[in-house]
């Protein structure tokens, strides 16, 4: 559960990442637009010369994080799928404390309880919900960074 609260900002670094590359090889300079014939076998359109300069590395790392931001959403779908089986008090204080980032003072002030009660809950929460972690192939098989 705590990486579920970080994997936005993955997905969020990733577009950044992208989006540096794009700005870095997808640029196209000022090109003439006189509408002039160019020769047969030279390339003149400039988006033709910017993505025939793109390094293959680069076009590979850009697929990677596309693929990689893609995963997270899909990780993220499923654990809130999951969160969502639980009774509404154990799904309020896992995503308030885990996802939102709550202190347990803010958590315990929105559910009414004491930060101790919480705590208590949290772990029974926890519990439900490994045991429907373990059942979600997704969940599962996914590759968690250290």
């Amino acid at each position: 559960m705590l990486f579920c609260g970080d994997i936005d900002d993955e997905i969020l670094m990733n577009k950044r990442l992208l989006q540096d590359y794009e700005d870095r090889y997808y640029t196209t300079g000022g090109g003439t637009l006189d509408c002039m014939p160019k020769s047969k076998y030279k390339t003149s359109n400039p988006t033709e010369m910017t993505v025939l300069n793109v390094p293959d590395a680069v076009i590979l790392r850009m697929n990677e994080l596309r693929q990689e931001s893609e995963q997270l959403y899909e990780l993220k779908d499923a654990i809130l799928r999951e969160l969502n089986k639980l009774p509404l008090l154990q799904k309020t204080i896992l995503y308030d404390f885990y996802i939102r980032g709550f202190r347990w003072v803010q958590v315990s002030r929105r559910v009414h309880y004491s930060a101790t009660h919480c705590k208590k809950i949290r772990n029974h929460a926890v519990d439900n919900l490994a045991r429907q972690f373990s059942k979600n192939e997704l969940i599962k098989k996914f590759n968690y960074p250290n």
